[in-house]
């Protein structure tokens, strides 16, 4: 049968406790378990009348409960103050604070419209425009960076002279360099020389002979050419080929696993032998560096062609290689699921022999572009 206890027992056990007796002795000399004992210590404040600081403990809890009392009502009155909700925007809300800020206590004032005391201490006392120390402190940071970046030529930019600040022992932070060099207009030169100089090389030297005018009086008289891109194998492979624009045929054309300007300047020279070096020719591609680069536009001052050039991204100005190569994987490379290198470029090769010779062209009035060029010189023999 469980025992009980009456509050007297509890109140003795709980008492000499507090005197500084053992919970072992009290447990001997009263005969109550050691274990009842623990438990009535873990209640004992919560006892009505048993406590001796019960008083204290309520004079705690009174003044404790009139102060946040105290502190409601204080929360109450800045709401109806400000002219702001705590739904508004941030700076709105430190802006009405800092009306109440020495009126009332800023735990009072953060806590009404739901602010960091750290951010509204440092909107109060650092980031304000009229403190003449932090002025000065962004006077001495700007003339800093301006020094270090024109020390250095312009090279560095933001990261390096923050670290170059932090070497000579300057406080300052990445992003306080960043803000400043934006708001002085300092840039390193590295992040724009090449832009420019590309521009001024495309101004200088890229112009389109072609304008868009894809027709041609007789073979050899423009050509045009590009790069595209195909996935075969899991393996990136680039056709290059030239048209003629006469009869759209495919004077020449390359594979190769690598863009390169190796890969353009093989398929010009295969072209121009295989149409007997011709002459007076516009050669037309986009401005890819392979056909910008020193090496293909040596060959083609070599070979006395004229090179032409489409607008940056202006496919259009190109649009007859666009649509070739459109047809070319339409027709062939998207039909057919390659088991080897080998049958891909042997697709490759049927097809384009397949277009030259046997597919019909709307341009040449349905004629292939074999046909369409073998009419073009026999009726300049007839001509003749």
């Amino acid at each position: 049968m469980k025992q009980t206890y009456t509050n007297e027992q509890i109140r003795q056990c709980c008492f000499a406790y507090k005197n500084g007796e053992a919970v072992e002795r009290i447990s001997k000399r009263l005969k109550v378990p050691r274990s009842t004992i623990y438990v009535w210590l873990k209640k004992y404040k919560e006892l009505p009348g048993n406590n001796p600081d019960s008083y204290m403990n309520y004079q705690r809890f009174y003044a404790q409960e009139k102060a946040r009392s105290e502190k409601f009502e204080q929360i109450c009155k800045v709401l109806q103050t400000v002219n702001c909700t705590v739904s508004s925007p941030l700076q709105t809300k430190l802006n009405e604070l800092e009306k109440l800020y020495g009126q009332y206590s800023v735990h009072v004032l953060c806590e009404a419209l739901c602010v960091s005391r750290g951010t509204f201490y440092n909107h109060i006392l650092r980031n304000k425009k009229e403190n003449a120390q932090h002025l000065l402190h962004r006077q001495d940071l700007r003339a800093k960076i301006k020094n270090t970046y024109e020390e250095y030529n312009g090279i560095y930019g933001a990261t390096k002279i923050y670290y170059i600040l932090k070497k000579n022992g300057y406080v300052t932070s990445l992003k306080t360099v960043k803000k400043l060099m934006s708001e002085m207009n300092l840039r390193s030169i590295r992040s724009n020389t090449k832009k420019l100089f590309l521009k001024e090389q495309r101004a200088n030297k890229k112009i389109n002979l072609i304008q868009q005018d894809f027709s041609a009086t007789e073979p050899n008289l423009r050509w045009v050419g590009d790069i595209t891109e195909c996935y075969i194998l899991d393996k990136k492979f680039y056709i290059c080929a030239i048209l003629d624009l006469f009869s759209r045929k495919v004077v020449a054309y390359k594979i190769s696993n690598k863009q390169t300007t190796q890969l353009t300047t093989a398929t010009l020279k295969a072209a121009f032998v295989n149409r007997g070096n011709p002459e007076n020719l516009i050669f037309h591609s986009d401005q890819g560096c392979q056909y910008i680069s020193y090496a293909y536009q040596k060959l083609l001052h070599d070979l006395h062609i004229t090179q032409s050039f489409s607008k940056p991204a202006c496919p259009r100005n190109n649009s007859v290689m666009e649509s070739f190569f459109a047809s070319l994987k339409k027709e062939e490379i998207y039909r057919i699921h390659y088991r080897s290198v080998k049958e891909f470029k042997d697709s490759v090769q049927r097809y384009m022999e397949f277009y030259n010779s046997k597919r019909l062209h709307g341009t040449n009035a349905y004629k292939s572009p074999n046909e369409r060029e073998r009419v073009y010189f026999e009726s300049k023999k007839r001509g003749s």
